[in-house]
């Protein structure tokens, strides 16, 4: 199968309805074993008061316990899922840096996602870094013309495997200088291949449309540029929640320009920072953080919820995109904490 074929397939189609598209995102819901069931009841409430075309989850969705071995995984991913299953709604993911953490790789991970009668996410290919790399074409309401892409990065895990895979001969924390460019963390960077596996195959799937296709592109970890927006809040247009600091790496990958460049994602939404939900402006491109929604990790009860991302059919190059929130969605919120096998804690 070509590059081409590969990016055009899709086990569920996508199409606009009634002229629009609706995203909804979720992030970093840090599930373990026995995690707390208001998680999925949240998700079966927005999900049911937003009624999207597709789903996306952009990491995080487990961690430590949950992802220990593939039974435990299964049945947990299973749980996560089912508010899309039901209801027939397509849904996809991409991997954050916690996914991977305890023992379950997110290459075997991937084949657990894609068994789901409902998950149109891809691996990607084998000669590009990360796991699950893709994009997901949205076609016209009334013919096979691809309206609009939904672009999928793997952002990696920690500057640890960076070093590692480049065989640079220094000490991660050797990134946490007095100066640097960016807030320190640990956080990896996008590969170039990864750049150059979206710009060669925009080229392609433009190339067989005729013109240049809008979109938007999710990934976990957020981009250097984000943090433009909080110093320059009256230029890009800001509006929304800070409380931490934007976990973004020490590198900058380029990413960003090549995306100015291309000038065909009009969105980047990024999950990563519990705490944070701010969106703005840059360059043409609407950057906006999605909140938390775990109850086994640290986030707030008035932030928690998903984000919408909405486009139109007749203007695909126009997003409109907010925060919906569980306290919106959901009677009696937060409410009690519920275990699903019980009160008593797994051993972390």
């Amino acid at each position: 199968m070509t590059r081409l074929e590969e990016n055009l397939y899709l086990k569920k189609p996508l199409r606009f309805k009634d002229g629009k598209f609706r995203v909804l995102t979720f992030s970093d819901l840090h599930g373990i074993r026995n995690y707390d069931t208001r998680l999925t009841r949240d998700l079966d409430a927005i999900i049911e008061k937003v009624r999207p075309d597709l789903v996306l989850l952009l990491g995080d969705v487990g961690w430590r316990t949950a992802v220990t071995d593939t039974a435990v995984f299964s049945e947990y991913l299973a749980d996560v899922v089912r508010p899309m299953e039901k209801r027939k709604i397509p849904w996809a993911h991409v991997f954050g840096n916690h996914d991977d953490e305890r023992g379950l790789l997110n290459e075997e991970q991937e084949g657990i996602y894609e068994s789901f009668e409902y998950c149109v996410s891809k691996r990607g290919p084998d000669d590009v870094a990360g796991t699950a790399n893709y994009v997901l074409p949205v076609k016209s309401e009334k013919s096979d013309e691809i309206i609009f892409n939904v672009w999928g990065l793997d952002s990696h895990d920690g500057m640890g495997d960076y070093i590692k895979e480049f065989s640079l001969k220094t000490d991660p924390w050797f990134f946490n200088l007095p100066d640097p460019l960016y807030p320190f963390c640990g956080y990896d960077s996008i590969r170039f291949n990864q750049i150059m596996w979206y710009w060669n195959s925009s080229d392609e799937l433009n190339a067989r449309e005729g013109k240049k296709i809008p979109g938007i592109m999710v990934f976990h970890i957020p981009l250097p540029e984000f943090i433009v927006l909080y110093k320059n809040t009256a230029q890009t247009y800001y509006k929304g929640t800070r409380r931490e600091s934007v976990g973004c790496g020490p590198f900058n990958s380029g990413l960003f320009n090549a995306l100015v460049e291309r000038g065909e994602v009009k969105a980047v939404i990024c999950g990563h920072d519990h705490i944070n939900d701010f969106e703005g402006d840059y360059c043409n491109i609407r950057l906006a953080m999605d909140g938390g929604l775990s109850y086994d990790c640290y986030c707030d009860d008035d932030l928690r919820g998903g984000r919408v991302i909405e486009v139109k059919e007749e203007t695909p190059d126009i997003i409109s995109t907010y925060m919906v929130r569980s306290s919106d969605c959901v009677d009696d919120y937060p409410g009690e904490c519920i275990r699903k096998y019980g009160d008593k804690l797994p051993i972390e």
